[in-house]
């Protein structure tokens, strides 16, 4: 397999995975809008929210720091 083959399913793996993770954000949308103002914090489930923000975070930063990655390998030639 070639660099660039590589780069391509790198940047495919690492797209997929921001976009899972952004799908997870996603379906915990319901449930953060749905809590009442005066809902308690410790009723609040911050250690999920916590854990599917991070991973959203990490997956999304991968994927900047591939894409820059490869831009710098393009540029080179």
């Amino acid at each position: 397999m070639s660099d660039e083959s590589n780069a391509v399913m790198a940047l495919k793996h690492a797209w997929n995975g921001a976009v899972a993770a952004s799908d997870r954000v996603r379906e915990l949308s319901p449930k953060v809008e749905g809590l009442a103002d005066a809902t308690p914090l410790a009723d609040v489930d911050l250690e999920t929210y916590h854990n599917v923000a991070l991973a959203q975070a990490n997956a999304v930063q991968a994927l900047r720091g591939l894409i820059e990655e490869l831009r710098r390998k393009r540029a080179k030639g």
